[in-house]
């Protein structure tokens, strides 16, 4: 059984796809960067956020060297 938030993530890129949409790695950084701004937030959840824009980031120029 596929947690529910994993199943919202996978119906939204499936979305993404029947849109025809270009957004990527880049797109998804600005809009948690720009969540994240807006949002009133805990420590805790700006570590784990923080951690998430990380990853993200990273995998972007890791993407973009290759």
């Amino acid at each position: 059984m596929t947690h529910p938030t994993i199943k919202l993530f996978e119906q939204q890129a499936e979305l993404l796809e029947i849109q025809g949409s270009a957004k990527g790695l880049d797109d998804a950084i600005a809009l948690l960067a720009g969540w994240m701004e807006l949002a009133d937030l805990s420590e805790d959840d700006w570590a784990v956020l923080g951690e998430v824009g990380g990853i993200l980031y990273r995998d972007g120029l890791r993407r973009r060297s290759e």
